[in-house]
């Protein structure tokens, strides 16, 4: 089930129904509940620094979350990288809020209206309007505030499956969507303005049972790594439990979807970091084949934020980067595109798993 949760291929414009809140007459009493609502932020501010904004509303209920609860998270690095700094991890200070148990907000909390054509989520002080194909995210928490909007740049990317199959008492559907960024983000009595950024849309929902994270993040567990440049943008995702990998691409005006083999994922530089003593990936090589030609990127991280899962049986270790790619994709006529982009990733694992003594 874990597999089907993560790596369908299906892409398609993202449209308001699935947008809306969903879960109303699904979550009743033994059902399991994943709902999630979020957006990204990389971007270089005006004033120079790097930016990697991570803001997501989640409703989440069951045995392996603990305790029930409705969660805000924001997650922010941001900063100045002068010469040569950019070519290893810096141990920069960063926001993250929201995922400690003592941070959750009682279930059913959340507001959500929704609109013919608009629906709008608050919680914790932060507001999301989805209006596909725009977005604003605006509100404050974690003493973070935005006025952010986003605007589609290619087709959503199905690969947690399609919300038309959702059943009525099991279901697991879900996106994400690239999208060109522009607003404000205040932090630290600091204001910086975002033009011409890029950012991530993702919309999942999973209820009757919800994969436990811990099972399948295990070994070298997961990567989600985004590329975005002029010419094309990328997304891949893999999972070392399971051996596989699913990989978009958004260039000359389509999308692609591939999984398995044609989408590789490559560890090829490491990282100690100081905070949490654990040797974590900090340079990938990603390879992709879809309809439309194939690309490599060599992909490198240098500011990161990280923070703990606590979940029934186990704890993760999420890290999230600031990092850059540069890109070559070939045609399928041999004419070829080169680029430094920006990119973004987060890299999941299952860090400590319980003994079962039953």
């Amino acid at each position: 089930m874990a597999d089907h949760a993560l790596f369908e291929t299906h892409t398609a414009d993202p449209v308001i129904d699935s947008e809306k809140f969903l879960i109303a007459g699904r979550d009743g009493d033994g059902s399991e509940v994943f709902n999630d609502l979020g957006f990204v932020v990389r971007a270089k501010a005006t004033n120079g620094e790097d930016v990697h904004l991570w803001m997501f509303i989640y409703q989440q209920k069951g045995p392996e979350v603990i305790i029930d609860g409705n969660i805000t998270q924001t997650l922010l690095v941001s900063a100045k990288f002068g010469p040569g700094e950019d070519k290893v991890i810096q141990d920069r200070p960063y926001v993250n809020k929201g995922q400690n148990i003592d941070d959750y907000l009682p279930y059913g909390s959340m507001k959500v209206t929704e609109k013919d054509d608009e629906t709008e989520w608050t919680n914790g002080g932060r507001v999301m309007i989805c209006k596909p194909p725009n977005w604003q995210v605006k509100g404050t928490h974690a003493g973070v505030k935005v006025d952010l909007h986003f605007k589609q740049r290619g087709k959503a990317f199905y690969h947690c499956g399609q919300f038309e199959k959702l059943g009525a008492t099991q279901g697991i559907a879900g996106y994400i969507v690239h999208c060109f960024v522009n607003g404000t983000i205040e932090t630290g009595g600091r204001t910086l303005e975002i033009e011409h950024g890029h950012g991530i849309h993702e919309r999942i929902i999973m209820y009757g049972k919800v994969p436990p994270r811990i099972d399948y993040m295990t070994g070298r567990g997961s990567n989600w790594i985004h590329g975005f440049g002029k010419e094309f943008s990328w997304y891949i995702l893999n999972a070392d439990g399971s051996r596989d990998a699913t990989c978009m691409v958004n260039i000359d005006g389509k999308t692609y979807g591939v999984r398995g083999e044609n989408a590789r994922v490559e560890e090829i530089g490491f990282w100690l970091d100081p905070k949490t003593n654990q040797v974590n990936p900090c340079k990938w090589r990603i390879e992709c084949t879809v309809e439309a030609g194939s690309f490599t990127a060599i992909v490198n991280g240098y500011g990161r934020g990280y923070y703990n899962w606590i979940r029934r049986g186990g704890v993760l270790c999420v890290h999230q980067y600031v990092a850059d790619s540069k890109a070559k994709f070939t045609r399928t006529d041999g004419s070829v595109i080169e680029e430094d982009q920006v990119a973004s990733l987060e890299y999941m694992r299952t860090f400590y798993r319980q003994p079962n003594y039953d």
